[in-house]
Order: structure tokens, then C-alpha cells, then sequence
């Protein structure tokens, strides 16, 4: 994997065929797990889509869903009416990011004897890298028990965990990559849903 900084701002991912494989088929888990908790279909238009309301009055019972879409008061029924008007569109928002990144890696047409796929992410959507990046990362998390930083070195001494801890660390080297990219372009640097990192 490299990260380059494109000249008129934005960046450069290369991947070898399978990370880009590995990548794709962890944002298209995201996209289903998503869809299994969305209760109206997604709006083509970006815009409608994110404004959508509705949702459900009960935090997700799957520990993931619990994480990318946690209570936003401590009182029940504070959370709970607020759910009822903001988790679905953002449910949408998030599923039209990962829409956005595995059309962006492009992987249906390309031949398996390709050895380097080549991802130029314009500026503009960065955001949508960082927002889906975080919300893999946190699901990760979320699945593994990986809460802190004493988890993360636990978890990467036991074999049955190992390999999914590397992939959170890969992951987060691709989104740290992203949010300098951000950072240094003050106009892009809309990434709200970055501060839920497990630490």
C-alpha cells in the first residue's frame, strides 16, 4: 500500500490487487449490515437520502449497529425520540459513502491479473473516505471487544484475533493518510463522524 498527495489536493491510493480486494469486501459487509437495519430503500439522491427521517426508538441490539449509531442522551425516551427522527438518513449517509468507495476502487471490471489497483480520491471526497473508513473501524471494534488500547494489545497476541487487529491497524494507516490530506486543506476538513475512534 502507498498514499501519495495529488498536487491539486486530494490522494492517491495504491493497493495491491488483494488489499484492494480485502477493502473492497469489508465496505460492501458494511453496505449489508447497514441495509439489514435500514427500514425504508435508500433515496438515489444524495441529498434526500441524508435528510430522510425515521428510525427506530431502541439502540441496535448487533454490538456493531450499537456502536455506528449510538444513543445521543443518556435518558431513554430523550434517545430514543431523537433516534426515531435522525437514524435513517444517518443510515443513508453512511450507505452512500461506501457506495461511493467501492465504486471509487472499481473492482467489477478489472482482470485478477492486475497487481496494483490506482485510486485517485479527489478532495471533495475525503470525506466520505474518512466517514467510511471510521465506521469499518468502529464495527471492527465493536465485534472484537477492542475498546482500548490495553484490548488492542491483547487481542493482537491471541491468534484467533490477531489478523482481524491488523486489518483495524491497516485501515486506520489509510484513514490517518486521509484526515492529513484534510487537515491541510481547511475547506475539506468535514469529517464529523471521525471522533468515535475507539481510541
Amino acid at each position: 500500500m502507498r498514499l501519495l498527495p495529488l498536487q491539486e489536493g486530494g490522494l492517491r491510493l495504491l493497493l495491491e490487487h488483494d488489499e484492494a480486494a480485502m477493502l473492497d469486501q469489508l465496505v460492501t459487509q458494511l453496505i449489508h449490515l447497514l441495509q439489514s437495519h435500514s427500514s425504508t430503500a435508500l433515496d438515489p439522491d444524495p441529498l434526500f437520502a441524508s435528510l430522510e427521517v425515521g428510525g427506530s426508538d431502541e439502540a441496535p441490539d448487533d454490538p456493531a449497529l450499537a456502536r455506528l449509531f449510538p444513543d445521543a442522551y443518556e435518558g431513554d425516551d430523550d434517545a430514543g425520540a431523537f433516534r426515531r427522527v435522525t437514524e435513517q438518513g444517518l443510515l443513508n449517509r453512511k450507505l452512500q459513502d461506501a457506495m461511493q468507495l467501492t465504486s471509487a476502487l472499481g473492482l467489477g471490471g478489472m482482470p485478477h491479473e492486475e497487481r496494483t489497483v490506482e485510486v485517485d480520491i479527489p478532495a471533495a471526497e475525503l470525506p466520505a473516505w474518512a466517514r467510511t473508513l471510521t465506521a469499518l473501524r468502529l464495527a471492527i471494534a465493536a465485534r472484537i471487544g477492542l475498546d482500548t488500547a490495553g484490548d488492542h494489545a491483547s487481542l493482537l497476541d491471541e491468534d484467533e484475533t490477531r489478523g482481524t487487529v491488523m486489518v483495524f491497524d491497516w485501515l486506520a494507516a489509510i484513514l490517518e493518510s486521509v484526515l492529513a490530506i484534510m487537515a491541510a486543506d481547511p475547506g475539506d476538513a468535514e469529517h464529523d463522524d471521525t471522533d468515535d475512534d475507539p481510541f
